[in-house]
């Protein structure tokens, strides 16, 4: 079974005040016209997604570098925690549920799979977390190179899965980033929309997890719903 991370695991909303915008706060920090920053940061998205370097906090520095503004090196420590300080607690601090529920599935002899689409700066506490020593293999589009919906993404984890073939598989997500019609196209036996933490957290409409309920095979709000599909 694979899992997508952020949104559907751990939620960094769950910690993140709604005020806060991370572009925003750090244009603020260096003294930078915010809307041309937030411009800049948004655009380089699906770029820094595919490349584990250069970091998140280097691609400010070559901004400000272009901009001709040369913050104090005192700065960098606090951008840094700006960029990671909620996917920092969200992966340090998981929901009990979620992680008891993973448990139970691997006590059911399901091997776990991790496809997460992220910036390199966004998953640096993985290794701290403790849902990651339950997942037998991970793919993370910084590392690999190549991002969801991209077959190539979730056909990554075939070699670091004992060869597992995909439709063998389910694939559980948010349905950020097209991944749920991704996963089909990828192969998986089943595509479920895991919907606990967007149909609350305020970063979709209704109307969009909708459209995902609709082309799922399934929709849960719990990872308990999952053991009755497994046991079928």
């Amino acid at each position: 079974m694979a899992f997508d991370l952020f949104h559907t695991l751990v939620d960094p909303e769950d910690f993140r005040p709604k005020e806060f915008v991370r572009s925003r706060e750090i244009a603020r920090l260096l003294g930078l016209p915010p809307a041309a920053f937030e411009r800049f940061w948004a655009e380089g998205l699906s770029l820094r997604m595919v490349q584990k370097t250069p970091t998140a906090a280097d691609r400010v520095r070559q901004y400000c570098a272009a901009q001709g503004v040369a913050p104090p090196d005192a700065v960098w420590p606090e951008v840094s925690d700006i960029l990671g300080r909620y996917t920092d607690l969200a992966l340090r601090n998981p929901r009990r549920t979620i992680e008891n529920g993973l448990r139970r599935i691997k006590d059911h002899g399901l091997r776990l799979g991790l496809v997460s689409n992220c910036d390199e700066r966004e998953i640096r506490a993985w290794p701290e977390s403790s849902l990651a020593p339950l997942f037998d293999a991970t793919v993370f589009s910084c590392e690999l190179g190549v991002a969801k919906p991209a077959v190539e993404a979730f056909r990554a984890l075939v070699p670091r899965w004992d060869n597992i073939p995909l439709n063998e598989a389910i694939f559980v997500g948010d349905g950020s980033h097209d991944e749920l019609a991704g996963a089909r196209h990828a192969g998986f036996a089943r595509v479920v929309f895991d919907a606990q933490f967007v149909s609350v957290n305020g970063l979709r409409s209704s109307e969009a997890n909708e459209r995902l309920r609709r082309d799922a095979d399934l929709t849960i709000t719990s990872l308990d719903e999952l053991l009755p599909v497994l046991l079928a």
